[in-house]
């Protein structure tokens, strides 16, 4: 039992500082190179439909309360790339518009849940499809980093917290709830957040310097 709970405590205390490396490297650098904004997309996808559901059943906040700190890193995430995906040579905004609707899609999805303007029927049935978005958020990270060869501006550190939190809540919950559906979509996440860090050592070429247009890279 103490085990249990230091398991969950830690994966509580990690989660709200799960995205800041990443953030805090964007602010930093001015540099969104191998950072896939398709795959942050996805994953705040994930977390909004997970959030929403939860506040919509009105389940203790104690339940869910990780998903509340990641949406809202997310949603800053997504601020910092569309701040850097501008094309300063001539202004382009093809990458920056892409997170701006994300965030105001995503806003007003969790909104309309929360009013009461979403059909109960889809609100049942929305947590479905969690599982393959966030795996496919995942494998297109890995994707754009393999294709550019070099881990850019992704941060390990908030990867490796990903994966361990996955690692505990599959132990917690075979020990507490034994549901074998929420530990195979931790197993997927666990080895598909590992597979990134691992990727990430693999690239990574030292520090990134600030991004130019010469040496932009792929981030879609």
């Amino acid at each position: 039992m103490i085990l249990l709970q230091f398991l969950s405590l830690s994966v509580n205390i990690l989660c709200l500082v799960q995205k800041l490396p990443q953030i805090i490297g964007l602010y930093k650098t001015k540099n969104v190179n191998s950072i896939s904004i398709s795959s942050v997309l996805l994953e705040e996808m994930g977390y909004t439909i997970v959030l929403a559901y939860n506040l919509w059943k009105h389940y203790p906040l104690s339940t869910f309360f990780e998903y509340v700190v990641l949406f809202i890193q997310d949603i800053l995430l997504l601020f910092a790339i569309a701040k850097y995906s501008i094309n300063e040579k001539d202004k382009r905004t093809t990458n920056r518009s892409k997170p701006l609707y994300g965030i105001l899609i995503f806003c007003l999805y969790l909104l309309a849940s929360l009013l009461g303007l979403v059909p109960k029927v889809w609100m049942n049935i929305c947590t479905l499809f969690v599982i393959p978005i966030s795996a496919s958020s995942k494998i297109l990270q890995l994707r754009t980093i393999i294709s550019n060869k070099n881990a850019g501006q992704v941060s390990k550190i908030g990867w490796a917290i990903a994966a361990y939190g996955s690692f505990a809540r599959i132990i917690t919950n075979l020990y507490e709830t034994n549901d074998m559906n929420m530990v195979i979509n931790l197993l997927i996440s666990f080895i598909l957040n590992t597979s990134v860090v691992i990727v990430c050592m693999i690239y990574s070429k030292g520090s990134v310097p600030k991004l130019t247009n010469e040496n932009r890279k792929k981030t879609t």
